[in-house]
């Protein structure tokens, strides 16, 4: 599947020629598909759990089957203006700035004019608001206030310095009891309520790491290597080309039927990581 082609062209449309270098049988197969239906091209990146039929899925540890696994600190494997849709939830972050920087202009390479990029990523502006506000609280001594706090501090902090898998987070979750649960479940989402079963009561390992292992696991893709606030993101992909920059809710897009597909939400209408903020750029026409 990983195979490199050699270079030819795909004819994604009359008289119009993209070079398709590099892309994956895979991908390639579902673009043929997706064209010979007059369907469009939709990308998940990033998209980990979290995918659909109807879209190209693609992730660093995809499984080769419904989710192309792909380095996308490199490239993302499609065409030039091969798609009318980019979307990315929570993988921006994982990038340090220069490679966001790059990601954001692979996406932009890979739309056709007027495509559309919608990109989610936790947000550093209610991590921070709520942070103040559970430290006012616990100031005041408010009932449950400082396990709000200790939790709102974990929230803020915890990927973008822990050493080991699930970091500090993790060992929160597998308290007996959960301190602030219902307001731990509010931010995070159903995310909280999926793992608690399997969390609860779980002994992690607390051995002593040498720097390797703490290298090796810092540059393995789990930790945050950047915030995000819905202007800094939005300035961002001013810089990169993008126009129309415009920030939206999980249940609101301009892209056709797009809660359907229920990356957003939940069946329920649930937001699914409610921690987030969620944003939509269009590539220029020109």
């Amino acid at each position: 599947m990983m195979r490199r082609l050699i270079n030819r062209l795909l004819i994604l449309g009359p008289n119009r020629q993209i070079m398709a270098r590099n892309t994956p049988g895979a991908v390639r197969a579902k673009l043929a598909t997706a064209l010979k239906a007059d369907n469009r091209i939709q990308c998940n990146l990033g998209c980990g759990s979290r995918h659909h039929p109807a879209w190209i899925n693609i992730d660093f540890h995809g499984d080769g089957d419904a989710v192309l696994p792909w380095d996308l600190r490199q490239s993302i494997p499609l065409p030039d203006l091969s798609c009318d849709v980019v979307y990315s939830s929570h993988a921006i972050e994982h990038f340090d700035r220069e490679g966001a920087r790059h990601f954001l202009g692979e996406c932009l390479r890979v739309l056709k004019p007027g495509g559309i990029v919608r990109l989610v990523a936790p947000d550093l502006e209610g991590a921070v608001r709520s942070y103040l506000a559970c430290l006012e609280a616990a100031r005041r001594s408010e009932p449950g206030a400082k396990s709000r706090y200790e939790w709102s501090v974990i929230e803020l902090l915890d990927q973008l310095v822990r050493h080991r898998s699930g970091g500090e987070m993790l060992k929160y979750w597998c308290r007996e009891t959960v301190p602030a649960e219902d307001f731990v479940a509010a931010r995070v989402g159903t995310e909280y309520w999926r793992a608690r079963p399997h969390c609860k009561g779980r002994k992690l390992p607390n051995n002593a790491l040498g720097a390797t292992e703490v290298g090796v696991f810092r540059l393995g893709g789990e930790v945050h290597q950047w915030m995000y606030d819905a202007y800094s993101l939005a300035e961002l992909l001013k810089d990169c080309g993008f126009v129309d920059v415009h920030p939206c809710d999980a249940n609101q897009s301009a892209i056709e039927g797009f809660a359907a597909y229920d990356l957003d939400t939940e069946s329920d209408g649930s937001v699914y990581k409610p921690d987030s903020f969620f944003i939509e750029a269009k590539a220029p026409h020109s």
